[in-house]
Protein backbone atom coordinates (compact mmCIF):
# COMPACT_ATOMS: atom_id res chain seq x y z
CA UNK A 1 0.00 0.00 0.00
CA UNK A 2 1.27 3.69 -0.98
CA UNK A 3 2.74 5.88 1.73
CA UNK A 4 0.04 8.63 2.57
CA UNK A 5 2.15 11.59 1.89
CA UNK A 6 0.88 15.40 2.19
CA UNK A 7 1.00 15.40 -1.36
CA UNK A 8 -1.29 13.28 -1.96
CA UNK A 9 -3.76 14.46 0.68
CA UNK A 10 -3.55 17.92 -0.94
CA UNK A 11 -3.44 16.32 -4.73
CA UNK A 12 -7.09 14.87 -3.61
CA UNK A 13 -8.19 17.41 -2.10
CA UNK A 14 -7.35 19.29 -5.62
CA UNK A 15 -10.03 16.50 -7.09
CA UNK A 16 -12.63 16.83 -4.89
CA UNK A 17 -12.75 20.73 -5.25
CA UNK A 18 -12.86 20.43 -9.49
CA UNK A 19 -15.22 17.38 -9.24
CA UNK A 20 -17.83 18.42 -6.36
CA UNK A 21 -17.71 22.26 -5.97
CA UNK A 22 -20.03 24.33 -7.14
CA UNK A 23 -18.73 27.07 -10.34
CA UNK A 24 -18.59 29.83 -7.46
CA UNK A 25 -16.84 27.99 -4.97
CA UNK A 26 -13.95 26.35 -6.70
CA UNK A 27 -11.18 29.70 -7.18
CA UNK A 28 -11.59 30.41 -3.61
CA UNK A 29 -11.44 26.61 -2.35
CA UNK A 30 -8.50 26.21 -4.85
CA UNK A 31 -6.33 29.28 -3.78
CA UNK A 32 -6.35 28.18 -0.23
CA UNK A 33 -5.34 24.86 -1.43
CA UNK A 34 -2.73 26.78 -3.43
CA UNK A 35 -1.99 29.61 -1.61
CA UNK A 36 -1.65 28.31 2.15
CA UNK A 37 1.61 29.76 3.35
CA UNK A 38 3.12 26.74 4.76
CA UNK A 39 2.78 22.69 4.20
CA UNK A 40 0.99 22.49 7.52
CA UNK A 41 -1.72 25.28 6.19
CA UNK A 42 -1.97 23.40 2.78
CA UNK A 43 -3.04 20.12 4.51
CA UNK A 44 -5.18 21.44 7.34
CA UNK A 45 -7.08 23.05 3.94
CA UNK A 46 -6.96 19.47 2.11
CA UNK A 47 -8.58 18.02 5.14
CA UNK A 48 -11.36 20.52 5.66
CA UNK A 49 -11.98 19.79 2.30
CA UNK A 50 -11.87 15.84 2.07
CA UNK A 51 -13.74 15.47 5.20
CA UNK A 52 -15.70 18.66 5.15
CA UNK A 53 -15.33 19.17 8.67
CA UNK A 54 -17.50 18.23 11.50
CA UNK A 55 -19.08 21.17 12.05
CA UNK A 56 -20.43 20.64 8.26
CA UNK A 57 -21.49 17.39 8.32
CA UNK A 58 -24.36 15.44 10.12
CA UNK A 59 -23.58 12.31 11.77
CA UNK A 60 -26.39 10.23 9.70
CA UNK A 61 -25.23 11.46 6.10
CA UNK A 62 -23.39 9.29 3.90
CA UNK A 63 -22.51 12.48 1.24
CA UNK A 64 -20.80 15.42 2.59
CA UNK A 65 -19.84 16.90 -0.77
CA UNK A 66 -23.20 18.88 -0.54
CA UNK A 67 -21.67 20.64 2.33
CA UNK A 68 -18.31 22.41 0.36
CA UNK A 69 -20.08 25.54 -0.45
CA UNK A 70 -20.61 26.25 3.63
CA UNK A 71 -17.09 25.52 4.16
CA UNK A 72 -16.54 27.81 1.53
CA UNK A 73 -18.59 30.41 2.97
CA UNK A 74 -17.14 29.65 6.32
CA UNK A 75 -13.31 30.63 5.07
CA UNK A 76 -14.17 33.80 2.96
CA UNK A 77 -16.54 34.97 6.55
CA UNK A 78 -13.52 34.05 8.59
CA UNK A 79 -10.55 34.83 6.54
CA UNK A 80 -10.84 37.40 3.87
CA UNK A 81 -13.75 39.45 5.30
CA UNK A 82 -12.46 40.14 8.64
CA UNK A 83 -9.25 41.40 7.74
CA UNK A 84 -9.76 43.47 4.58
CA UNK A 85 -12.64 45.02 6.64
CA UNK A 86 -11.04 45.59 10.00
CA UNK A 87 -7.36 46.27 8.21
CA UNK A 88 -7.21 49.87 8.37
CA UNK A 89 -9.06 50.46 11.47
CA UNK A 90 -6.48 50.98 13.72
CA UNK A 91 -6.99 54.05 16.15
CA UNK A 92 -4.31 56.34 16.97
CA UNK A 93 -3.29 58.07 20.03
CA UNK A 94 -4.38 61.26 20.51
CA UNK A 95 -0.95 63.19 19.62
CA UNK A 96 -1.05 61.52 16.26
CA UNK A 97 -4.52 61.94 15.31
CA UNK A 98 -4.06 65.55 13.96
CA UNK A 99 -1.07 64.28 11.79
CA UNK A 100 -3.43 60.92 10.16
CA UNK A 101 -6.88 62.10 10.44
CA UNK A 102 -7.56 58.63 9.98
CA UNK A 103 -8.88 57.03 13.04
CA UNK A 104 -9.83 60.07 15.65
CA UNK A 105 -9.37 59.05 19.43
CA UNK A 106 -12.54 61.53 20.18
CA UNK A 107 -14.73 58.91 19.11
CA UNK A 108 -13.71 56.96 22.03
CA UNK A 109 -16.60 57.36 24.56
CA UNK A 110 -15.00 56.46 28.55
CA UNK A 111 -11.75 57.08 29.26
CA UNK A 112 -11.24 53.61 29.81
CA UNK A 113 -11.50 53.30 25.77
CA UNK A 114 -9.23 56.47 25.46
CA UNK A 115 -6.50 54.79 27.49
CA UNK A 116 -6.67 51.36 25.69
CA UNK A 117 -5.81 53.77 22.10
CA UNK A 118 -2.97 55.66 24.06
CA UNK A 119 -1.37 53.05 24.69
CA UNK A 120 -0.52 52.34 21.22
CA UNK A 121 1.56 55.63 21.48
CA UNK A 122 4.57 53.84 22.74
CA UNK A 123 4.40 51.02 20.15
CA UNK A 124 4.20 53.58 17.39
CA UNK A 125 7.17 55.30 18.60
CA UNK A 126 9.16 52.18 18.65
CA UNK A 127 8.23 50.91 15.46
CA UNK A 128 9.02 54.15 14.16
CA UNK A 129 12.38 54.03 15.57
CA UNK A 130 13.13 50.37 14.67
CA UNK A 131 12.06 51.68 11.09
CA UNK A 132 14.10 54.30 10.33
CA UNK A 133 11.15 56.57 10.37
CA UNK A 134 10.14 55.81 6.76
CA UNK A 135 8.25 53.24 4.65
CA UNK A 136 9.57 50.38 4.86
CA UNK A 137 8.60 49.45 1.49
CA UNK A 138 9.64 52.63 -0.51
CA UNK A 139 12.03 53.68 1.65
CA UNK A 140 10.02 57.26 1.67
CA UNK A 141 11.15 59.17 5.00
CA UNK A 142 8.11 61.00 7.13
CA UNK A 143 8.40 64.84 6.87
CA UNK A 144 7.12 65.10 10.31
CA UNK A 145 10.76 63.66 11.77
CA UNK A 146 12.56 66.59 9.96
CA UNK A 147 11.86 68.85 12.99
CA UNK A 148 12.86 66.54 15.69
CA UNK A 149 15.46 64.19 14.18
CA UNK A 150 17.47 66.36 11.34
CA UNK A 151 20.32 63.60 11.72
CA UNK A 152 17.58 60.91 9.78
CA UNK A 153 17.60 63.00 6.63
CA UNK A 154 21.44 62.06 6.44
CA UNK A 155 20.94 58.40 6.05
CA UNK A 156 19.28 58.32 2.98
CA UNK A 157 15.91 57.98 1.60
CA UNK A 158 14.08 58.35 -1.51
CA UNK A 159 11.58 61.37 -0.51
CA UNK A 160 9.06 61.99 1.68
CA UNK A 161 5.59 61.09 2.57
CA UNK A 162 3.85 60.71 5.93
CA UNK A 163 3.85 57.41 7.59
CA UNK A 164 1.56 54.92 9.63
CA UNK A 165 2.59 52.36 11.76
CA UNK A 166 0.22 49.64 10.48
CA UNK A 167 -1.22 46.25 11.93
CA UNK A 168 -0.19 42.99 9.80
CA UNK A 169 -2.85 41.29 11.72
CA UNK A 170 -5.56 44.15 12.36
CA UNK A 171 -5.90 45.20 15.43
CA UNK A 172 -9.60 45.17 15.21
CA UNK A 173 -9.34 41.88 15.86
CA UNK A 174 -7.76 41.95 19.30
CA UNK A 175 -9.19 39.56 22.37
CA UNK A 176 -11.50 41.78 24.12
CA UNK A 177 -14.27 41.42 26.32
CA UNK A 178 -15.48 45.30 25.91
CA UNK A 179 -15.54 44.84 21.63
CA UNK A 180 -19.13 43.91 20.47
CA UNK A 181 -17.38 41.55 17.91
CA UNK A 182 -15.99 39.41 20.69
CA UNK A 183 -18.17 36.41 19.79
CA UNK A 184 -16.66 36.37 16.21
CA UNK A 185 -13.27 36.18 17.34
CA UNK A 186 -12.94 32.49 18.16
CA UNK A 187 -14.00 31.29 15.12
CA UNK A 188 -12.19 34.21 12.76
CA UNK A 189 -8.59 33.26 14.70
CA UNK A 190 -9.38 29.36 14.28
CA UNK A 191 -9.51 30.25 10.47
CA UNK A 192 -6.57 31.90 10.46
CA UNK A 193 -4.39 29.56 12.58
CA UNK A 194 -5.94 26.68 10.58
CA UNK A 195 -5.15 28.61 6.74
CA UNK A 196 -1.65 30.11 8.16
CA UNK A 197 -0.74 26.55 9.96
CA UNK A 198 0.93 28.65 12.84
CA UNK A 199 -0.16 29.49 16.24
CA UNK A 200 -1.47 32.75 16.73
CA UNK A 201 -1.98 32.38 20.33
CA UNK A 202 0.23 35.12 21.25
CA UNK A 203 -1.77 37.85 19.18
CA UNK A 204 -5.10 36.33 20.05
CA UNK A 205 -4.15 37.10 23.80
CA UNK A 206 -3.49 39.97 24.17
CA UNK A 207 -0.35 40.61 22.30
CA UNK A 208 -2.14 42.39 19.05
CA UNK A 209 -0.11 44.94 19.70
CA UNK A 210 3.49 43.44 19.62
CA UNK A 211 6.10 45.01 17.99
CA UNK A 212 6.27 41.89 15.72
CA UNK A 213 3.23 42.47 14.38
CA UNK A 214 3.41 46.15 13.27
CA UNK A 215 5.25 47.72 9.94
CA UNK A 216 6.12 51.24 8.95
CA UNK A 217 4.40 51.97 5.94
CA UNK A 218 3.70 55.56 3.47
CA UNK A 219 -0.02 56.57 3.90
CA UNK A 220 -0.38 55.35 0.92
CA UNK A 221 0.90 51.89 0.97
CA UNK A 222 -0.73 51.63 4.37
CA UNK A 223 -3.77 52.22 2.07
CA UNK A 224 -3.43 49.41 -0.26
CA UNK A 225 -1.51 46.93 2.39
CA UNK A 226 -4.55 46.77 4.72
CA UNK A 227 -6.53 46.86 1.31
CA UNK A 228 -4.93 43.66 0.55
CA UNK A 229 -3.36 44.78 -2.47
CA UNK A 230 0.13 45.05 -1.22
CA UNK A 231 1.76 42.13 0.91
CA UNK A 232 5.16 41.21 1.68
CA UNK A 233 6.06 37.66 0.64
CA UNK A 234 9.20 35.60 2.22
CA UNK A 235 11.77 34.93 0.22
CA UNK A 236 13.01 31.33 1.39
CA UNK A 237 16.96 31.16 3.40
CA UNK A 238 16.63 34.75 2.83
CA UNK A 239 16.53 36.34 6.66
CA UNK A 240 13.64 39.29 6.84
CA UNK A 241 13.99 39.32 3.06
CA UNK A 242 10.55 39.65 0.96
CA UNK A 243 9.10 40.16 -2.38
CA UNK A 244 6.75 42.70 -2.92
CA UNK A 245 3.83 41.73 -4.12
CA UNK A 246 1.07 43.79 -5.84
CA UNK A 247 -2.47 43.41 -7.13
CA UNK A 248 -5.09 45.42 -9.03
CA UNK A 249 -5.45 48.08 -11.04
CA UNK A 250 -3.33 50.58 -9.17
CA UNK A 251 -0.67 49.10 -6.81
CA UNK A 252 1.33 47.35 -9.55
CA UNK A 253 1.82 50.84 -11.28
CA UNK A 254 2.87 52.14 -8.12
CA UNK A 255 7.01 51.78 -8.90
CA UNK A 256 7.83 49.71 -6.13
CA UNK A 257 10.96 47.60 -5.18
CA UNK A 258 10.89 43.70 -6.39
CA UNK A 259 12.46 43.01 -3.20
CA UNK A 260 13.43 44.26 0.27
CA UNK A 261 14.97 43.43 3.22
CA UNK A 262 14.03 44.42 6.82
CA UNK A 263 16.82 45.77 9.37
CA UNK A 264 16.77 47.11 12.41
CA UNK A 265 19.23 49.65 14.57
CA UNK A 266 17.65 49.44 17.61
CA UNK A 267 17.51 45.66 18.25
CA UNK A 268 14.20 45.60 18.78
CA UNK A 269 11.84 42.93 17.50
CA UNK A 270 11.67 42.91 13.17
CA UNK A 271 7.59 42.47 11.81
CA UNK A 272 6.95 38.82 12.26
CA UNK A 273 7.67 36.62 8.51
CA UNK A 274 5.01 34.22 9.43
CA UNK A 275 2.37 37.21 9.95
CA UNK A 276 3.61 38.90 6.57
CA UNK A 277 3.42 35.26 5.17
CA UNK A 278 0.01 35.05 6.56
CA UNK A 279 -1.28 38.41 5.36
CA UNK A 280 0.12 38.00 1.44
CA UNK A 281 -1.29 34.66 1.11
CA UNK A 282 -4.87 36.03 2.44
CA UNK A 283 -3.48 39.03 -0.18
CA UNK A 284 -3.73 35.75 -2.94
CA UNK A 285 -6.91 34.03 -2.28
CA UNK A 286 -8.32 37.42 -2.40
CA UNK A 287 -7.75 38.15 -5.90
CA UNK A 288 -7.80 34.70 -6.84
CA UNK A 289 -11.12 34.32 -5.99
CA UNK A 290 -12.91 35.94 -8.79
CA UNK A 291 -14.80 37.72 -5.82
CA UNK A 292 -12.56 40.84 -4.97
CA UNK A 293 -14.14 43.34 -7.49
CA UNK A 294 -17.42 41.77 -5.20
CA UNK A 295 -15.87 43.04 -2.00
CA UNK A 296 -15.26 46.08 -3.11
CA UNK A 297 -18.05 47.24 -4.27
CA UNK A 298 -20.04 46.00 -0.86
CA UNK A 299 -17.79 47.89 0.84
CA UNK A 300 -18.56 51.25 -1.41
CA UNK A 301 -22.44 50.24 -0.48
CA UNK A 302 -21.18 50.88 3.13
CA UNK A 303 -18.77 53.49 2.95
CA UNK A 304 -21.20 56.73 3.56
CA UNK A 305 -22.72 54.45 6.84
CA UNK A 306 -20.84 55.17 10.23
CA UNK A 307 -20.10 51.58 11.17
CA UNK A 308 -17.11 51.45 13.37
CA UNK A 309 -18.04 50.11 16.89
CA UNK A 310 -17.27 52.66 19.89
CA UNK A 311 -14.28 49.86 20.54
CA UNK A 312 -12.61 50.11 17.60
CA UNK A 313 -13.79 46.44 16.93
CA UNK A 314 -15.68 47.14 13.55
CA UNK A 315 -18.08 44.37 14.08
CA UNK A 316 -21.29 45.84 12.42
CA UNK A 317 -19.25 46.46 9.23
CA UNK A 318 -18.19 42.82 9.62
CA UNK A 319 -21.30 41.49 9.98
CA UNK A 320 -22.88 43.43 6.69
CA UNK A 321 -20.34 42.76 4.82
CA UNK A 322 -20.77 39.42 4.89
CA UNK A 323 -24.35 39.43 4.71
CA UNK A 324 -24.09 41.83 1.72
CA UNK A 325 -21.67 39.47 0.42
CA UNK A 326 -23.27 36.45 0.66
CA UNK A 327 -26.61 38.11 -0.71
CA UNK A 328 -24.68 38.85 -3.33
CA UNK A 329 -24.71 34.95 -4.29
CA UNK A 330 -28.15 35.02 -4.62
Amino acid sequence: MPAITSENIIGRAVVAVREHAAVRDQPLLLALLEYAPNEKGKLNIANKILHCGDTYTEPEEQDCWGHMPQLSDFFWRHIVIPVRVTGGKTPEPRTRVSRSGVSSAGAFRSPAEMAAVNDLKDLIESASTRDRHRCVISGKVDPEVIASRPGALSRGGTGFEMTRVTHIIPFSLRDSTATTSAGHLPAIWGALECFGGTSLSTLMHGGINALDNVITLSATLHRYFTELQVGLEPVPDAPHTYRVRTWGKVAPRLGLPKTVKLSTASGVPLPNPAYLALHCAICRVLWSSARAEELKEVLEDLEEVTLLAPDGSSANLINMAIYRSLAMES
